[in-house]
């Protein structure tokens, strides 16, 4: 009898949690749009949809996709899923459906598995090729139909409302909520195919662990086959001990139920509690921008045309500046600013920056409408700091101040080393990072943090065409980041000053080099195998990778692991060479003749071999080697650099006759 009273009471009890449970789970789910058929997106007619279960009964519907390139269909799935998972398959005009010559019964099937199956529909059979995403979380972002439609169409403009929700490997929901907004962003990665986006949200979510905030970004590294440098970059600037190094990690995104790839989450680089943590003096600007104010893409052409109807000053020592007649609510002008160095085609397009008397131009990323008064300080401190910078002794000449008095040494040193040891092609011009806080809690300016990496670290994409003075951007030999771009290159005049080379080599000895050293040990291969089928997906989607099966995808993955491993492997052998061993570093100039030549020398340490150079084009020749320019004899890249007097002299072959032809030589 007490048996039966405990098991009666043990059933009251649950049939109370569940009516309990059920409905508040139920309104968490339903006002979040993601239990079935309550979506913010609808199908439209012709999709195949698959709804698949999640944890807690509850499920998400995604899309095939089609392939017009090779006419097949293919279904990405989530990590969540499980072969043998009861999915339905479903179209909206409800359309028979047939797999593997079995008809669907209510549209189910557990029989789905990774490779190749058939798919018949309504009649019509195609190929359906199945894959799934390694052990990472997945993204489903929802959007009103006509709103997704609208997001990648130029010009990119942000469309608002919509949900979203991240789910892990478990099919459990970790982070859901409204969005405010999603935009495509970027600069040359949003003519990319495969768009990058920010996303803001209605309120504060910490993603993944990294700490609440309502802005995010969605890195698409299209141009990138490993999908890694940026997450390479960006966690070795962490552990070498860069302040506010954006945090991030992987996710496949699904927007309105289509799969879109894999994409880096990461923090923005942004002033805020869990991002660059230091006083806003937007919180204290109040501007109300003009409508031709907000369209900064017309204003720069305004500008470019006419800089007195663009809103640019030219103040008395020389610096050119935008700012605004704002409402400023406080007398401290010291800080906080978020700066950004910028190309000066891109500079115009700012809508509050500054360009020193040198030449360099720096936007004013935060506060973005600043008060004249406001980029007016900031601009001459940052002169201050150029004058010294580009005096030959390190001393403002005006103040007596050396540089390093206005910066944060160890900052701006660890900033330094990363562009150089990935060799970013941006080091100089883009994408590089300064904060300044209140003068109350540190006057100097500090370098960070970093930003994009995706086009550094040896990838393919930049060669061997794309280069900065005919100075290879891929070459893993020779200093770059160092080199004098621009008549403002901020690296090449820190470089210049023994005291900043001499710590350079200290901190990257200590610092960076044991990182680099794990790197290479197995570390890098380790991230690859973690995101190797997450990239195998994204290759087939973004029709990056030709490979026409799995084997063939997996080897043509790991052969752009492996052209990155060799870089950095060879980058980190020629650095330390440099600055830890102190080897004498030279450059070997080429000769071409009238030929087109990609680079103008090779660089490398003396006592190894020297790069190959890459092959000038002559027009009616055709290229055969490389001479000694002094004794006219082959060059045996094999052997070797002795440090001798050497400078290259191609020879050609004439498509005519055959004949030999040396640069410099009449034909």
């Amino acid at each position: 009898m007490k048996q039966k009273k405990i098991r009666l009471a043990v059933l009251v009890f649950s049939v109370l949690l569940l009516g309990f449970g059920v409905p508040v789970y139920g309104e968490r789910a339903v006002g979040s749009g993601f239990l079935p058929g309550k979506t913010v997106w609808q199908p439209v007619a012709g999709e195949i949809c698959v709804s698949l279960p999640m944890a807690h009964f509850r499920q998400q519907t995604i899309r095939l996709w089609w392939s017009d390139r090779e006419h097949k269909y293919y279904l990405f799935l989530p990590s969540f899923w499980q072969e043998g998972d009861s999915l339905k398959v479903w179209t909206v005009d409800g359309s028979s459906l047939l797999l593997d010559g079995s008809r669907l019964a209510s549209g189910r099937t557990d029989a789905l598995r990774e490779g190749l199956h058939t798919l018949e529909i309504g009649g019509e059979c195609f190929e359906l090729e199945v894959m799934a995403s390694g052990r990472i979380p997945a993204l489903f972002v929802e959007l009103e139909n006509g709103k997704r439609e609208a997001l990648t169409q130029e010009p990119y403009e942000r469309q608002d409302g919509g949900i979203l929700m991240l789910v892990n490997s478990e099919g459990r929901v970790e982070t859901e909520g409204a969005m405010d907004n999603l935009r495509v962003r970027g600069n040359t990665s949003a003519d990319w195919v495969k768009k990058p986006y920010q996303v803001t949200m209605s309120q504060a979510v910490d993603f993944l662990n990294m700490g609440g905030a309502d802005t995010w970004n969605l890195l698409s590294n299209w141009s990138d086959k490993t999908l890694l440098r940026n997450k390479i970059t960006y966690d070795m600037a962490a552990r070498a001990g860069m302040a506010y190094a954006p945090e991030s990690g992987f996710v496949d995104l699904y927007l309105n139920g289509s799969y879109e790839g894999c994409y880096q989450l990461c923090e923005k680089v942004e002033i805020g509690k869990n991002r660059v943590d230091i006083r806003n003096l937007e919180d204290y600007t109040l501007y109300e921008p003009k409508q031709e104010e907000k369209d900064l893409d017309a204003l720069a052409v305004i500008t470019k045309e006419d800089p007195q109807k663009g809103g640019v000053q030219t103040l008395e020592n020389g610096i050119h500046l935008r700012g605004y007649d704002t409402q400023v609510g406080t007398d401290d002008l010291t800080g906080g600013y978020l700066l950004e160095i910028e190309r000066p085609s891109r500079i115009y397009a700012s809508a509050s920056f500054f360009i020193t008397k040198g030449g360099q131009p720096v936007t004013v990323k935060r506060p973005k409408y600043a008060d004249k008064a406001q980029v007016a300080y900031i601009a001459a401190k940052w002169q201050a700091f150029e004058d010294a910078l580009f005096s030959p002794d390190g001393v403002n000449p005006g103040t007596g101040v050396p540089y390093t008095q206005y910066i944060d040494g160890e900052s701006f040193v660890k900033k330094y080393l990363v562009e150089e040891i990935v060799r970013n092609y941006d080091a100089s011009s883009t994408s590089q990072y300064f904060y300044k806080d209140t003068d109350h809690a540190d006057c100097r300016i500090y370098a960070g943090p970093v930003w994009d990496y995706d086009m550094s670290l040896g990838n393919p994409i930049m060669s061997p065409l794309t280069n900065q003075h005919y100075i290879s951007s891929v070459s893993p030999y020779g200093l770059f980041a160092a080199l004098p771009m621009d008549e403002f290159s901020i690296w090449y005049r820190m470089y210049e000053h023994e005291d900043f080379r001499e710590e350079a080599a200290r901190v990257y000895t200590e610092t960076f080099l044991p990182i680099l050293k794990e790197l290479e040990a197995g570390e890098l291969q380790k991230m690859a195998a973690c995101l190797e089928d997450a990239a195998l997906a994204d290759g087939v989607r973004w029709e990056r990778n030709k490979g026409v099966d799995r084997v063939s995808r997996v080897q043509e993955y790991q052969n752009s692991v492996q052209i990155l491993q060799e870089f950095l492997t060879t980058r980190e052998g020629y650095l330390t060479g440099l600055w830890r061993d102190g080897r004498e570093s030279k450059k070997v100039y080429l000769d071409g003749g009238d030929a087109d030549l990609y680079i103008s020398y090779v660089e490398g340490l003396v006592g190894d071999v020297l790069e190959e150079p890459l092959a000038p084009e002559k027009e009616g020749y055709t290229f055969v080697r490389w001479l000694n320019g002094y004794t006219k004899e082959p060059y045996d890249f094999t052997k070797p650099y002795d440090g001798s007097d050497l400078y290259f002299v191609a020879q050609y072959r004439s498509d005519a006759d055959g004949s030999i032809l040396t640069a410099g030589e009449e034909p």
